[in-house]
């Protein structure tokens, strides 16, 4: 009965961490990069060529914005990626969600809090080398 209880309380310890991870990552005033620019390229393609060769799925497209998504909260952060187009002038949402199944919180991926540092550096990356492709400032 020892080894149930102590795997009840480290289960309830760590869901308690992640929770109190996403409050903060809510509550950091950071929740998203944006990045915009204007361009008479076919950029969705592009953003979808890139999607598909760097492990993002798109998940949804909802009057004109695309949101791609990178990981499914197992080892790491999901990473988003969200593309608007208004003619030819786009903006991309940069970001990564902690989500502590009660919580959920959004984090720039330039913030400089420890939290969800890995997935944050890994999209920025990733991200990055979108902006290069398409001639646009990446993310500091």
């Amino acid at each position: 009965m020892g080894l149930i209880t102590g795997m009840i309380v480290g289960g309830l310890g760590g869901l308690a961490a992640i929770n109190i991870l996403a409050l903060m990552a809510k509550n950091s005033g950071r929740p998203h990069d944006i990045t915009t620019f204007s361009s008479d390229e076919n950029v969705l393609a592009k953003v979808d060529a890139w999607a598909s060769a760097h492990g993002y799925r798109q998940v949804r497209d909802i009057d004109g914005t695309r949101v791609y998504r990178k990981g499914n909260n197992i080892l790491t952060s999901p990473m988003y990626l969200e593309v608007t187009q208004d003619g030819n002038k786009y903006s991309v949402k940069s970001y990564t969600q902690v989500n502590g199944l009660i919580l959920r919180g959004d984090l720039a991926l330039t913030g400089d809090t420890f939290i969800a540092k890995v997935p944050r550096s890994m999209a920025k990356k990733a991200q990055n080398t979108l902006f290069a492709s398409l001639n646009v400032p990446g993310l500091p």
